[in-house]
C-alpha cells in the first residue's frame, strides 16, 4: 500500500512540474518575508500579489486575528517562492459507486478556490513557509450527512530540469456537512515548509485523490 501511495504521489508530482518550472514563473519573486501572496477564483487558475486583504489574512490566521511579524524580518529582503495551484486539481466531484457523473448520485463536491503565502527567516541560511489553502464543499443529493476527508498534496520542486521534488507532503483536510446543508467552507495552514535561504523553488499544490479515484 505504502508503495502504491508512493508511486501516486511520484506521478503527481512529476505532473505538476511539466510547464511549471520555467524562467519566466520564477522572474521578479523577490520579495520580502512579510508579503502575502493570494489566488484568485480557481476557475481563473491564476494568483495574484498583493500585501492586504481580508481573505488573505483569514486564510493565513485561520480566523485568529491579525498576522503576528517577527521584527527581524525586515532586516533585510528575503527571497519568498512563489506558489501555484497544479492544473486540473482545484475540484473534487464525489459520486455514489458505479454512477458517476449522475447528478442525482452526487455525494458531495469540494473547491479549492483561494491560497497564500509568506515568509519567514529560520536559522541562519534558512527560510520558513508559511501555506494557506482554502475552499468549500457543497453537498449533493446524496450526501447522508457525515465528515469528509479532502486529500491535498504540497510539493516544493526545484529550478531546473529535476523531477525529484525537494519535498512532498500529503494533507488530510477534514470537514463536516450535514444532509441538505449548505456549502462549509474549509481552510488548510501549515508553517512546516523550510527551504535553503534565496534558493529558488516553486510551491505547487492541489487536490490529490491517489488510489481513492481508482477504487470509485
Amino acid at each position: 500500500m505504502l508503495k502504491a501511495v508512493q508511486t501516486v504521489g511520484l506521478r503527481w508530482i512529476k505532473a505538476a512540474t511539466a510547464g511549471a518550472l520555467c524562467a519566466g514563473l520564477l522572474a521578479g519573486c523577490m520579495s520580502s518575508s512579510d508579503e502575502t501572496v493570494s489566488g484568485g477564483n480557481a476557475a481563473g487558475g491564476a494568483g495574484s500579489s498583493g500585501s492586504s486583504g481580508g481573505i488573505v489574512s483569514s486564510i493565513l490566521t485561520s480566523g485568529k486575528g491579525p498576522i503576528e511579524v517577527n521584527p527581524d524580518a525586515f532586516a533585510s529582503e528575503i527571497y519568498c517562492p512563489p506558489i501555484k495551484p497544479q492544473l486540473n486539481t482545484y475540484l473534487i466531484m464525489k459520486y455514489e459507486r458505479g454512477h458517476e457523473d449522475e447528478p442525482k448520485h452526487l455525494l458531495y463536491q469540494a473547491t479549492l478556490d483561494q491560497w497564500a503565502r509568506e515568509c519567514s527567516r529560520e536559522g541562519a541560511d534558512q527560510t520558513r513557509i508559511k501555506l494557506g489553502l482554502s475552499g468549500n464543499v457543497t453537498p449533493g443529493p446524496a450526501w447522508k450527512g457525515g465528515e469528509i476527508v479532502l486529500p491535498i498534496r504540497v510539493a516544493i520542486l526545484p529550478s531546473g530540469e529535476s523531477n525529484k521534488p525537494l519535498q512532498s507532503d500529503l494533507v488530510s483536510v477534514p470537514v463536516t456537512v450535514g444532509q441538505g446543508a449548505p456549502a462549509e467552507g474549509w481552510t488548510m495552514v501549515e508553517n512546516k515548509y523550510v527551504v535553503q535561504r534565496n534558493t529558488e523553488v516553486m510551491v505547487v499544490f492541489g487536490f490529490d485523490e491517489g488510489p481513492q479515484k481508482k477504487r470509485r
